[in-house]
């Protein structure tokens, strides 16, 4: 990644359109993220984009993703239908960098192989055109194995336990945080070895601002049109 200070929308722009909507991507888009991030999870063979494991709080369903029949069948609450991966990527691909974070996958081959219906992007200077990350670490060792191209990038609510170990095992392109747990330090020592930190959510600018000065890659934000004002 280069210097700059990145602004990626987190689940699209959550905070002005709802997230991980085709209308919060197009907006994202619109306004000129440096990358939209999304959520997956695997059903029936197939990618779609959602957050929770539960439906109530964002779709006109109830009970848990994992029990339904066909997610295709239900609708988000601004009416859209529940979008899949490949929507998205029909939609965003070489035009935006794409951050997909999995929630759920039993198939993770299944995510190579979409990508790879794909023409690669030419290679541009800064954040990869697709970066794959997840809260779940082994799933992004599985990745690596299956020799994914795409760069991988670990996240953390708090401080991994052995850092060295995971840059070997995954060669991360980046390192995700959570706001409340950052550690500076940490910061500094993955800065050192190559490996960028980026923040989630921070929608305050001063925040963002501050972590900007303190050597912070960049910034998840539920506000992008917010957030893409600071200096």
């Amino acid at each position: 990644m280069s210097e700059r200070f990145y602004i990626l929308g987190h689940r699209g722009a959550a905070g002005e359109y709802l997230e991980n909507s085709m209308q919060g991507f197009a907006h994202a888009l619109d306004i000129g993220v440096d990358m939209i991030e999304l959520d997956i999870r695997e059903h029936g063979s197939e990618l779609w984009v959602f957050h929770d494991a539960a439906l109530d709080r964002v779709t006109d369903a109830s009970g848990s993703f994992a029990a339904l029949t066909d997610p295709g069948a239900i609708h988000l609450s601004n009416g859209e239908p529940l979008p899949t991966l490949k929507a998205v990527l029909d939609m965003a691909w070489g035009r935006v960098p794409l951050n997909i974070e999995i929630k759920t996958i039993e198939q993770p081959a299944l995510l190579l192989e979409l990508l790879a219906r794909y023409p690669r992007p030419e290679a541009r200077a800064g954040l990869p055109w697709i970066l794959l990350s997840s809260f779940n670490h082994r799933v992004l060792v599985e990745l690596r194995e299956l020799g994914s191209e795409w760069p991988l990038a670990p996240i953390d609510s708090g401080i991994p336990v052995d850092v060295e170990l995971e840059i070997e095992t995954l060669a991360p392109a980046s390192w995700h945080f959570d706001n409340e747990y950052l550690d500076f330090e940490l910061v500094a020592q993955l800065r050192d070895r190559g490996v960028p930190s980026l923040v989630f959510t921070v929608n305050d600018v001063e925040r963002a601002r501050e972590l900007k000065r303190r050597g912070v890659a960049g910034v998840f934000t539920d506000l992008p049109s917010k957030l893409m004002r600071i200096d």
